[in-house]
């Protein structure tokens, strides 16, 4: 394949190209800019150098992925030719190429982050030490870190520059100060500018926590190194360890799945914040004693993902969601090197919830056909288990086998019916007390008190309670 010399022409002046950059366009074969709307345009033609544009493409590509690959393969159609672009490192129809396997030789040059930067720093903006760069058509799957100084480029039309602002006004304040074409402006005004074309691009410099009211996972990591400073920090959160800290993991996560079920997004978004803060907790305490450390928190996640999914990462095949499962359970199982199925329920974790706890160790019997197909069976196996609960009961022994059986025989029934039977049983004790505060008012209504009463008369207001609920379904 023929090489293909990529020149960075600079942001927009010709004088701002090196010197190794005009020989190159001399001297070169056939040349190519990406555009002719640049200063090095009228250098060339009063230089006489032959020269090609692709504005064209910019007239007719449906969006900038159509308009990327029309260039690539214009300039793969041309080569070997020098293609000058104002900033190669920033600009897609490079990558484009790159993609395609072209044989690049890029010439470094002056480029718009070093010229924003220079530019911001004379407004009055602060100086930083690198700066990180995205075009405006990428910056919505681009993860932007608001402590590092961001250049957008690309900003072509006020359509776009309206995109750009809605996504950074995510994180930054409306009346944060960037530098949009050599002025300083509020970022609530970057659409409202008088001119957009191909060079135009949008700086901000570092915004500290305290100037933002939104916030970054790379935002609570700094918060939990402050707080677990040993000189200043905060003296609770200093003395944590990974056995002080257990507990909360729990109550967080219950606290998680009930919001969840509460169908409030606040909330919810609230409560994983909450058991966000228990992972990174963890994290920080495991790095200060050399243990782990977040990124190994997310490499073990990562590599969990990928290797479990491998009909999305590797080549196996799955179609269902069922198909998809088996597979898990599989690649999971060879991990750990379960071999027996009783390795695989001993797996199943002690300190999981009772209930929770004895349905996965069901699902785990199911993988090899020592399940019931329908609730019916199951069922009988609970009121089989209850009479001998009654035998026990009868016999004035110890039921706390029997009922462990009786427990796990009607996990086993919700499991089949499709119902998680730590929720249902949430539900039926919610629903103990809803029903309990309605008898207990009615009682208090008809002037008594339940400590003067029996439990069958207590029972007669319990069925109106439930005689009334059932008629207002």
């Amino acid at each position: 394949m023929d090489e293909i010399t990529v020149v960075a022409l600079g942001p927009d002046r010709a004088n701002q190209m090196t010197l190794e950059a005009a020989e190159a366009l001399a001297r070169a074969p056939r040349l190519i800019l990406r555009t002719g709307r640049h200063g090095a345009a009228d250098w060339l033609r009063a230089k006489e150098i032959p020269f090609e544009t692709l504005d064209a493409l910019y007239e007719r590509a449906e969006d900038f992925d159509a308009l990327n690959e029309e260039a690539a393969q214009a300039v793969l159609a041309a080569a070997p030719v020098c293609y000058a672009v104002p900033d190669p490192a920033s600009d897609a129809t490079v990558e484009a190429l790159r993609a395609h396997g072209a044989r690049l030789n890029v010439l470094a040059g002056v480029t718009q982050a070093n010229l924003a930067a220079v530019s911001a720093l004379a407004a009055g903006l602060p100086a930083v030490s690198g700066v990180c760069t995205v075009t405006a058509s990428a910056l919505g799957e681009h993860r932007v870190n608001p402590s590092l100084a961001l250049l957008v480029t690309e900003l072509n039309s006020r359509l776009l520059a309206g995109e750009v602002k809605l996504r950074l006004l995510e994180i930054y304040p409306p009346s944060f100060s960037v530098h949009f074409d050599g002025s300083l402006l509020p970022l609530e005004a970057l659409d409202r500018q008088r001119r957009y074309d191909h060079l135009s691009c949008v700086y901000l410099p570092p915004c500290p926590m305290q100037a933002r009211s939104r916030y970054t996972f790379d935002d609570l990591l700094d918060v939990m190194a402050r707080l677990r400073n040993p000189v200043d920090g905060c003296p609770w959160d200093r003395e944590q360890t990974h056995e002080s800290l257990r507990e909360y993991l729990i109550e967080e996560a219950y606290e998680a799945v009930d919001a969840i079920n509460s169908g409030d997004m606040e909330r919810m978004a609230d409560e994983l914040g909450d058991v966000l803060l228990q992972v990174v907790f963890h994290a920080r305490v495991a790095q200060e004693h050399g243990e782990f450390d977040i990124v190994d928190v997310t490499t073990a996640i990562c590599r969990k993902m990928v290797s479990r999914h491998a009909h999305i990462f590797g080549d196996a095949h799955c179609d269902t969601a069922e198909d998809v499962v088996q597979s898990w359970e599989a690649i999971k199982k060879r991990e750990k090197g379960l071999q027996a199925m009783s390795d695989v329920m001993r797996d199943v974790p002690v300190h999981f919830p009772a209930l929770m706890r004895a349905s996965k160790v069901q699902k785990k019997a199911r993988q090899v056909g020592f399940d019931w197909q329908e609730p019916g069976p199951a069922l009988a196996k609970v009121c089989e288990e209850a009479n001998e609960v009654r035998a026990e009961l009868e016999a004035r022994r110890d039921p706390k086998d029997e009922l462990g059986d009786l427990l796990f025989a009607a996990v086993n029934v919700s499991r089949l019916c499709g119902v998680q039977p730590e929720l249902a049983l949430g539900a039926a004790t919610d629903k103990f007390i809803r029903r309990f505060s309605a008898m207990e008012q009615a009682i208090r209504a008809d002037g008594k008190s339940m400590e003067t009463m029996d439990l069958p008369e207590m029972d007669r207001y319990w069925d109106a309670v439930k005689r009334s609920e059932r008629g207002n379904t």
